[in-house]
């Protein structure tokens, strides 16, 4: 049996980089628990200043781990197993996100949960859905933000999707890996509308593989029986067109179809999805052959 291991909130870093030392060093098809906190908002909620807390503290990554045989131009595959939350925030910031307009002062309420819903209100609840907004690799060169952009080796994609039963491929740039994981929501809506979801603390349960020669230049997700191509870019014009790209190349060179049937397949069941908000994120779900 695979070994299995846990890592606590305070193994974090506060950026993406290649040079931090790694955590823990664990074989290909290891399951991990990474723990996350949220003191970030339990300070903001005591009175703090976002600036006094700094940005960096809010979304805090447990990690890195470096994973054995994992090389550039493999891929690190990320079975989520599980995502539990004991605790959420809702924080409202003047002038961030698409509704800071709508409020001039800083609004920080603890969320209650329990018997399976987030309760907004006395009356408002609504399911509690685990789910990680920031997962990476380290990349090649140079250091990353866990708060925005996301690149092609991960970051702060803020994806619905990721929660358990959904399998992550992200592309190894660096010997390692060197994979880090935070940012845990109890619910949030697809491509985080205000910016910020239901905040939370708790841990995400990992199986983490390594997956040779298994070449990307972006990540990947498979949820059911469909195949999440993603893009990326500076508008959201290139990011369609990079998701729809990989798509293509997808049906074309790994599914073995003609470049005509391909685009048929595409043309008839392909659905155009956003990400995002920390950059602009589009994803071309493939769904399989029935």
């Amino acid at each position: 049996m695979a070994a299995s291991y846990t890592l606590k909130k305070e193994q974090r870093a506060f950026s993406l980089d290649a040079s931090i030392p790694p955590v823990l060093e664990i074989d290909s098809g290891t399951t991990v628990t990474f723990e996350t906190g949220d003191a970030a908002y339990e300070r903001l909620f005591k009175g703090e200043a976002v600036q006094d807390i700094g940005l960096e503290n809010f979304n805090a990554v447990t990690g890195p781990v470096y994973v054995r045989g994992a090389e550039p131009g493999d891929a690190l595959q990320v079975e989520i197993m599980d995502v539990q939350v004991r605790r959420a925030w809702s924080v409202w910031l003047p002038e961030f996100g698409g509704l800071g307009k709508q409020t001039k002062d800083i609004h920080v309420r603890e969320i209650p949960l329990r018997d399976g819903r987030a309760h907004i209100t006395d009356q408002v609840s609504v399911p509690i859905r685990p789910m990680i907004g920031c997962i990476a690799v380290a990349p090649k060169e140079g250091k990353g933000s866990t708060y925005m952009p996301a690149y092609p080796n991960g970051g702060n994609m803020d994806l619905r999707e990721m929660e358990p039963g959904t399998t992550l491929f992200l592309p190894v740039q660096v010997a390692g890996a060197l994979l880090s994981m935070g940012d845990l929501h109890a619910a949030m809506g697809s491509a985080e509308p205000t910016w910020v979801s239901l905040e939370a603390a708790g841990s995400a349960t990992l199986k983490i593989s390594v997956v040779k020669g298994r070449k990307l230049d972006y990540p990947r997700l498979r949820v059911g029986s469909a195949t999440y191509c993603i893009g990326m870019g500076e508008t959201f014009e290139q990011s369609h067109q990079v998701a729809l790209d990989a798509a293509f190349n997808l049906l074309v060179n790994e599914w073995g179809m003609a470049p005509f049937d391909a685009y048929a397949y595409i043309s008839a069941c392909v659905d155009m999805r956003f990400g995002g908000p920390a950059s602009s994120i589009v994803m071309a779900v493939v769904p399989d052959r029935t």
